[in-house]
């Protein structure tokens, strides 16, 4: 940004507490230079200031120069090496300087002794040497200066700013603040060797700085030696930094800890070992006690009335069904076409939020308030791209050897950035292009937004999208190449330099545009140059209206078609449109159409083959079960269909991986039942029955029950299903069991009655599917009624299982085996139960031939930053007020437990609360852009908003009013200019200005009066990576315990307010978090 290059011009001084007096070097301004004034060259001593403004500048200021010149009376005359236009720019250039540092008050002050002394110290000789030229008027000016200063006064400066945190970035200012270098790679002396190179835009002269250190010996030389304070302190009038600003200013409170680490025996989880061990012995004793202990007698087995009343009841039922067939099978037939009817208002979903979360659920209601209020997270198009047959390498410069990754060699770039450029043109010729649906945040309201102003995250962002600029390639004096990895090296470290923002006017994260790095502690930043892929990131409006998105659907759609048909030999690309996940669901279950009918016309063919008991070809037709099979399968496909019926006449939504799996959940419960009752039935003694209906009838009483129990038992199981949060889980079970129970019913009606037809026909003599054409064979028919002569079937499966497997297995010494085998088995599960990792891999959940398992498996190896986490704070606070300010914001004076505190300590802690960096804050932002004279403004005219970099003369400086201590903005200022700071766009002059970062984050309205009162607003924070099921859910836990210390904190306060954490993922993985617990409850 702009603001880093305007704190060169300011932080360039200090002042001499020498008494003695000597001349100056400069006084007054002589001309300009581009953008700024150079001051004349003048050697007289300091002279009079005659300006109160000026004067009250000089004050404010440079308090203790101020003190010292005016002598202890504070009567004596104020002489100095400055005038009062000097005196003025110098304020404009520290008011800059506040856009970054102002939030520690001991830094700004600290600065300005250094800005003071160069501006306007008596003695500016004594460690100031100036360099004159003559101008074009004839009038000599200081052209350059050196100026001497000692290493330990500009290192306790330093040390007074390093932790200073910029809040719209949750970067420390220091990034901001110190050219091509980052906070960590800053130090005091690159910071005021940066500030005073005059190839910065915003210096107006070379200042030359000359170190104590450096000194040789023996030197006459004096290096102005200083006494700055410790963040932590405070000067007179003045405030220490606070916490957030200033490791001294935090008070002592206990790291995280994390979940409680499970008590563990032998690597396992220590209760269930233990009681693995209690079962196993506990069986054991019981195994060896029933095989080699005393055999008491043998019990008899009574039937009971339960199973008495069940018996005759279904003899009954069957008897009846067998007798009646025409009769069930049309009353079957009615209710399934009125069940099926309800197909047609049934609801399908392919939205993966409908599919996980229930909307009763915790973030599924933080979701649908999320998105109510501030809208829905931005649509997300990506790709992730690696380099094939690429290796590292490195380049030359001046300040030593960079080593780069694979990523950033030439002709992949190149290739990377032409891809880019022909995505952007996708939808143009038709007006249905990107800057459509794009995310445009640095735009003023009501502009429309173009294709370069769109959001776009990519290293390309870092040559504006320039491929001129790209490759632009000139050999330095030094006769080093100066190339586009000069200019990746700068911005990869420093992305908040001007130079490297993206044609959006805003900054590329590295952590977003590049990936493949070195793996480096959590929290920890990696060396970007060494990356081995980039990402590229296009971020799309969202709304909550459906009908809004088709522009976005349509877009997405070219960009997937494109992306899909392009081919390289350089790139290897895995690309992913916010669409692909329905789109993805949608192709895997018209995928399983076809399994679905093969499966069904496999098990009819067996069923027809395995019911039958065909002896010869020449009677094929006639012992066949074509006809019976193709029944069998027509109910339990009619079962399925009637579930979906009852449920769409419920409005209850499904899914289609739903409807695919219950037909053969439902295909394999229903075929068992098939070949129960048809065995059971052909191994009846049939002589024993006057009638085909009695013995189909004696065969239902037999099973009836224990289909019953079977049904009965399966239904159940998926009805305690539905009591599961999760709506996939939750319909399906609800439609499958549904789909088990009209099974059940049509089996026992429809399918007895088809029983009794086929069974009527092959006594008859007449052959399957041809029922009118009667066999060669005689008929089995009794025609007195006095019983069926029908052979008793007994298959080559029943033979081998009741002659060798069934002796086999009640053996003494295999019973005894099994049972231990199985004690064994079972314990060793029950032991490592625990260790089973709870969640999904998301590769498994989507076809393999997907687009989007390839884009999963890269966001593993080259996503470097986590998602942005929400921090929603609902209405209750009335943020006018500076005591509940000091419950939120965490500058001067707030609360050491604030909201912004808060947040900020859980950061340095990313092992375990996955937070990265500390929260952006309005609130402290808002603050600090109000106390920045020239940052509000208003027009004159028309008593409305001024954008703040406007020079229009109906523009003028905001009217304000602050608290006694000059600290905070009072109520009528602050619930007035929200609107405005929420307008303005951010620049050199007011980088804090609140429309880019903050225009979707504060919900207010206002009044008849002009007044605003702020309702819901947000604090957003990044998270570290996460890419696993464990560290989502991890984070969600953590982010959770977190929100409920602030509200604890603000019960304690009595404030009615709530604040919870929202970020896209988390709806995903709140089901496991409880997943033990819903599964014990289940069980």
């Amino acid at each position: 940004m702009k603001v880093i290059f305007a704190t060169i011009w300011l932080i360039a001084g200090a002042w001499s507490q020498s008494a003695e007096q000597l001349g100056c070097i400069w006084y007054g301004q002589s001309h300009m230079i581009g953008p700024h004034w150079v001051n004349k060259a003048d050697t007289n001593p300091a002279r009079p200031l005659n300006s109160p403004s000026a004067e009250a500048i000089f004050a404010k200021r440079c308090p203790l120069l101020y003190k010292e010149y005016k002598g202890e009376s504070g009567e004596d005359e104020l002489s100095l090496c400055c005038d009062a236009d000097q005196i003025e720019t110098m304020e404009a250039g520290l008011s800059q300087a506040d856009g970054v540092f102002s939030r520690c008050p001991t830094c700004t002050r600290n600065m300005a002794l250094t800005v003071c002394a160069m501006t306007c110290a008596k003695n500016h000789t004594l460690f100031l040497t100036a360099y004159t030229d003559t101008n074009e008027a004839n009038v000599d000016y200081v052209q350059y200066i050196d100026y001497r200063l000692t290493d330990d006064t500009v290192s306790r400066i330093y040390n007074s700013c390093i932790g200073i945190q910029h809040t719209q970035t949750g970067r420390p200012a220091m990034d901001l603040g110190c050219g091509s270098y980052n906070a960590k790679t800053c130090n005091y002396r690159r910071w005021y060797e940066f500030m005073g190179d005059v190839s910065g835009d915003y210096v107006p002269f070379q200042i030359n700085y000359k170190w104590s250190e450096d000194a040789e010996e023996g030197s006459n030389e004096i290096y102005l030696d200083l006494s700055p304070l410790k963040c932590g302190e405070s000067y007179e009038d003045s405030y220490a930094c606070a916490c957030i600003d200033c490791e001294e200013s935090c008070p002592l409170t206990d790291a995280p800890t994390g979940p409680d680490e499970l008590w563990k025996i032998a690597g396992l989880y220590g209760v269930t070992f233990i009681l693995a061990i209690v079962i196993a012995c506990v069986l054991s004793i019981f195994i060896f006690w029933g095989a080699f202990g005393k055999k008491s007698a043998p019990s008899v087995c009574m039937p009971t009335l339960f199973g008495e009343f069940f018996y005759h009841g279904f003899r009954i039922w069957g008897t009846f069904c067998a007798k009646h067939p025409v009769v069930v099978l049309a009353l079957c037939s009615w209710a399934i076409a009125g069940l099926s009817f309800g197909i047609r208002y049934m609801s399908i979903t392919t939205d993966p939020v409908e599919l996980w979360a229930s909307e009763q659920s915790q973030t599924r209601i933080e979701k649908d308030y999320f998105d109510q209020h501030f809208g829905p997270f931005y649509r997300n198009n990506q790709m992730f791209i690696k380099a094939v047959n690429q290796t590292y390498f490195t380049h030359e410069t001046s300040s030593g050897v960079l080593n780069f990754g694979p990523a950033f060699e030439y002709n992949f770039l190149k290739e990377v950035f032409e891809l880019q450029e022909s995505i952007m043109k996708l939808g143009m010729a038709d007006n249905e292009g990107l800057d459509k649906i794009c995310y445009a945040p640095v735009l003023m309201a009501g502009e429309t937004p173009t294709v370069d102003r769109c959001a776009i995250q990519s290293v390309y962002g870092y040559f504006q999208h320039d491929m001129d600029r790209f490759e632009n390639s000139y050999v330095d004096s030094n006769n080093y190449t100066i190339n586009y990895l000069n200019q990746l090296e700068d911005c990869l470290r420093v992305p908040m330099m001007e130079d490297c923002f993206g044609t959006f006017g805003g900054p590329i994260e590295p952590g977003i545009a590049v990936g493949g790095m070195p793996k480096v502690a959590v929290g920890e930043d990696p060396d970007y140059m060494l990356a081995t892929g980039l990402v590229v990131t296009f971020l799309g409006r969202n709304y909550n209206d459906e009908s809004k998105l088709e522009p976005n659907m349509k877009w997405e759609k070219l960009f997937v078609d494109f992306l899909r048909d392009y081919k390289s030999d350089r790139l290897d690309i895995a690309y992913m449109a916010e669409r692909s996940i329905q789109d993805a669901i949608v192709e895997l279950s018209e995928g399983e159409v076809s399994t679905v009918v093969i499966s069904y016309v496999v098990m009819f063919v067996y069923v027809a083959i395995a019911l039958g008991h065909i002896r010869s070809c020449r009677g094929f037709l006639r012992e066949s079960r074509i006809m019976l099979a193709i029944g069998g399968i027509v109910i339990v496909l009619a079962s399925v269909v009637c579930s979906l019926g009852f449920w769409g006449y419920l409005d209850v939504t499904t899914t289609m991986l739903a409807i695919e799996v219950i037909p053969f959940l439902v295909l394999a419960v229903g075929v068992d039942n098939i070949f129960i009752m048809v065995h059971t039935y052909q191994r009846l003694d049939h002589s024993k029955f006057k009638t085909t209906h009695e013995a189909i009838g004696e065969a239902i009483g037999q099973v009836g029950p224990s289909i019953l129990q079977t049904a009965g038992s399966e239904m159940a199981c998926f009805a305690i299903g539905c009591i599961s949060d999760m709506p996939a889980v939750k319909t399906f079970a609800m439609y499958a069991a549904i789909a088990i129970l009209l099974d059940f019913l049509l089996q026992i009606t429809a399918f007895v009655a088809l029983m009794a037809i086929d069974e009527r026909r092959y006594l008859d003599g007449r052959l399957d599917m041809l029922c009118c054409v009667r066999s060669g064979g005689k008929k089995i028919k009794d025609e007195d009624g006095d019983g069926v002569d029908r052979p008793k079937e007994v298959g080559l499966l029943e033979t081998m299982f009741k002659n060798f497997y069934s002796p086999f297995l009640l053996s003494k010494p295999v019973k005894v085996s099994v049972l231990l085998i199985f004690t064994v088995i079972t314990c060793l599960s029950l032991m490592v139960t625990p260790s089973i990792e709870k969640g999904l891999d998301q590769e498994m959940s989507m076809p393999k031939n997907s687009h989007v398992v390839k884009y999963f498996r890269y966001m593993v190896d080259l996503l470097a930053m986590g998602a942005p986490v929400y921090w929603v704070l609902k209405p209750g606070l009335n943020y006018s007020e500076p005591l509940q300010q000091n419950l939120i914001c965490g500058g001067v004076e707030c609360n050491n437990n604030s909201l912004s505190v808060q947040l900020y300590t859980q950061a340095q802690y990313p092992e375990i609360t996955s937070l990265a960096r500390p929260a952006s804050s309005w609130l402290d932002d808002y603050i600090d852009w109000l106390a920045i004279s020239d940052c509000c403004k208003y027009n004159v005219t028309t008593g409305g908003f001024c954008s703040s970099n406007s020079k229009s003369e109906d523009c003028l400086p905001c009217e304000r009013g602050f608290t006694e201590n000059g600290l905070r903005p009072d109520a009528e200022t602050f619930n007035k200019y929200i609107p405005y700071f929420l307008f303005d766009l951010p620049d050199a002059e007011c980088a804090k200005a609140g429309r880019a970062s903050y225009a979707d984050a504060v919900i207010y309205t206002i009044d008849d009066v002009g007044m605003s009162t702020v309702h819901d607003s947000y604090f957003m924070q990044y998270s570290t990576t996460s890419t696993t099921s464990e560290e989502f859910y991890s984070q969600l836990r953590e982010v959770r315990r977190i929100a409920g210390e602030i509200n604890a904190m603000f019960e304690k306060n009595d404030l009615d307010a709530e604040i919870f954490a929202y970020s896209v993922f988390y709806i995903y993985y709140e089901q496991y978090l409880t997943i033990w617990g819903d599964a014990m409850f289940s069980l």
